[in-house]
């Protein structure tokens, strides 16, 4: 049997570091204080003060949750608006068929509990507003099931100031669903960098065997761990930047070069893809598909030939790129994720000074799978 640690189960107790900034907390104060002042303003001038001071207490938490804890599936929209309404409707319920004091209102605290688990609308603030509305009062007795107008309308007034200040201040709420990365081959397979690391269904098994409520987005935990994969992968594969991987014997064209040059260049080279430089400054890319585009019809089983018109008319201006110290974890996702071939790579005054291909990155593995055992690459959590 395992040992009781005391020390261990004391340290515990004490307060975690929190990771935020100092922006952070100026944000998350200046926000609470914005929000909860207006919302309260509002319900003070379409009912009463009375009103305001019996809701505040529970708007003031939630006013907390919704602008410092924004990312929390606890503080989006739903869960403010229906977990407040929904409790509210439980408190006064129960203070009228059972009776006001604290025993029932400590019931009452408990099925607003289970009616927002019931409807996925799980809000703490809310359990004390059910508590509250349940002890009952002369502003309970006058006003009854009236009063869920005023919660109704300060938890939307919330809401809405929740997702003007947050978003003004970049702080994405309410937080949305993963959007999918898609796969830029139109197919169903993952991307090749998660291929070998954590799937959507093993985070789901984890979730469910956690046992406890874990206080963060499914979609932002996900995320999060991805990104700390990313960030072990760097770490693993220190040292690795595109500036010592990339080819810098580059050939390339201006934008008045002729196709026909560039063509050859492409055809000699084995290249799928020439960067088109003016003045030692990267402007364009000429691809394959690029002089395929460059082929229009003209009528039936017609085409025009690009060749005899300058690079400049069909190159692609907008041109992604990467930078010299560009870390080997960065250049796997843009290389095997974004479906991209090759990328130009520039110093920090943005010339040209080689171009990385997934030849090199491939290259650049074997290498590193050649060295000694003490080398850690074998394990790598990432796939190409």
């Amino acid at each position: 049997m395992k040992s009781f640690d005391l020390p261990l189960w004391l340290r515990r107790l004490a307060p975690s570091a929190g990771p935020a900034s100092n922006r952070e907390w100026l944000r998350a104060v200046v926000g609470c204080g914005l929000s909860l002042s207006l919302s309260l303003a509002l319900c003070v001038w379409l009912f009463d003060a009375d009103t305001a001071q019996r809701i505040g207490p529970p708007l003031a938490a939630s006013a907390l949750l919704v602008i410092a804890v924004a990312s929390s599936p606890l503080a989006q929209p739903w869960s403010l608006v229906a977990g407040n309404l929904v409790s509210a409707l439980v408190g006064l319920a129960f203070g009228f068929w059972l009776g006001h004091g604290w025993p029932v209102a400590t019931l009452a605290m408990g099925a607003s509990v289970l009616a927002m688990l019931g409807l996925r609308c799980l809000h703490p603030p809310s359990t004390a507003l059910a508590f509250s509305l349940c002890l009952g009062g002369p502003l309970v007795q006058q006003q009854g099931l009236h009063l869920l107008l005023p919660v109704s309308l300060a938890s939307l007034a919330l809401m809405a100031l929740a997702l003007l200040y947050n978003n003004l201040t970049r702080t994405p709420y309410p937080r949305q669903l993963a959007a999918s990365t898609g796969n830029p081959h139109l197919t169903r397979d993952p991307l090749p960098s998660q291929r070998l690391g954590f799937r959507s269904e093993d985070l789901e098994q984890a979730l469910a065997g956690f046992g406890g409520f874990v206080d963060v987005t499914r979609e932002d935990l996900e995320r999060l761990l991805h990104e700390a994969e990313k960030q072990a992968s760097g770490r693993l594969l220190g040292g690795i930047t595109a500036e010592t991987i990339m080819s810098r014997d580059i050939r390339s064209v201006s934008p008045r070069s002729r196709v026909e040059q560039a063509w050859q260049l492409l055809a000699r080279h084995h290249l799928k893809a020439l960067p088109v430089v003016e003045d030692g400054r990267l402007v364009g890319i000429l691809t394959l598909t690029d002089l395929f585009r460059g082929v229009h019809a003209r009528g039936l089983g017609r085409l025009r030939s690009p060749f005899g018109q300058q690079v400049g008319n069909l190159m692609t201006h907008r041109v992604q790129s990467l930078r010299a110290d560009a870390p080997l974890a960065e250049l796997i996702e843009r290389l095997s994720d974004q479906g991209l071939h090759c990328l130009p790579v520039l110093d920090d005054h943005g010339r040209l000074v080689g171009m990385l291909s997934q030849s090199d990155l491939i290259a650049a593995f074997r290498h590193l799978w050649r060295q000694p055992a003490t080398v850690e690459a074998p394990a790598l959590p990432l796939a190409v």
